[in-house]
């Protein structure tokens, strides 16, 4: 089934390719002398955007989230990035903290519409049937998309993903909600 998924997600993602527009030999040149010439590169800092996610409840279940990015504008409408994640929950005497890191990528593909895809390495505590508590690994790949509303040179939105693996030591749950920000647009 999740194989199934994975074909899916790769054949939408390569249609874009069969969208192109046709354009003459010489509209071709003239527009690439155009861009080339007319447009000054941006500096590598200039291309950097911060942000992450933040999230918590707190009451007989307790959960907080904290995941700082930090992504590089490859274009004015795709970012790629690198992520930290922490996220702690406890309830009734037990509680958890898990660590991991992550790659992403996001593509806004109509104003303030994005695409978002991002893998997750995450280690986390288990208990075992014998009650022993150890340290064990969990692969997420997160895919959805969301909005966002950009206001000077941040942007604040949401996101609505899926974790596509599903791994048993995952500790989402679909769909994941995300709220948060970057600074850098």
């Amino acid at each position: 089934m999740n194989f199934r998924i994975t074909i899916i997600i790769i054949l939408i993602a390569q249609s874009g390719l069969l969208l192109g527009q046709k354009t003459t030999e010489d509209e071709y040149v003239s527009a690439e002398k155009e861009t080339a010439a007319d447009k000054p590169k941006k500096p590598f800092k200039d291309r950097l955007v911060f942000g992450g996610n933040l999230g918590g409840s707190f009451g007989a279940f307790s959960y907080f989230q904290l995941n700082p990015m930090v992504g590089y504008k490859v274009t004015d409408w795709w970012v790629n990035g690198v992520g930290v994640n922490y996220i702690y929950s406890g309830s009734r005497g037990f509680s958890q903290h898990v660590y991991g890191g992550s790659v992403w990528s996001r593509a806004y593909v109509f104003e303030g519409i994005m695409l978002h895809s991002e893998f997750e390495y995450l280690t986390l505590n288990f208990r075992s049937p014998f009650g022993e508590t150890y340290r064990g690994e969990a692969p997420v790949w997160l895919v959805g998309g969301g909005y966002q509303n950009t206001a000077g040179g941040f942007r604040f939105g949401v996101l609505v993903l899926f974790d596509l693996i599903q791994h048993p030591n995952s500790p989402y749950a679909n769909p994941i909600i995300r709220i948060g920000g970057m600074i850098g647009f």
